[in-house]
């Protein structure tokens, strides 16, 4: 079977375990649950959100490692 390019992707742990719920329930795999919510998802709301993400990240973890 041919490999597919899948970029990682972060999964919060308390979605994770919603996913993995859904995932039983129909007998599939994590991936194609996630497959499937990343095609409904609606990418021009997510997007401005996204562009600001690896800011927050960022100045997150500044905090953190200050002594």
């Amino acid at each position: 079977m041919a490999q597919t390019q899948r970029k990682p992707v972060y999964i919060q742990p308390e979605h994770h375990e919603i996913l993995r719920q859904l995932a039983y329930e129909h007998r599939c795999n994590l991936s194609d649950v996630l497959d499937a919510a990343l095609e409904q998802a609606d990418w021009e709301k997510i997007a401005p959100a996204a562009g600001i993400k690896p800011q927050q990240r960022a100045a997150e973890r500044t905090g953190r490692y200050s002594a």
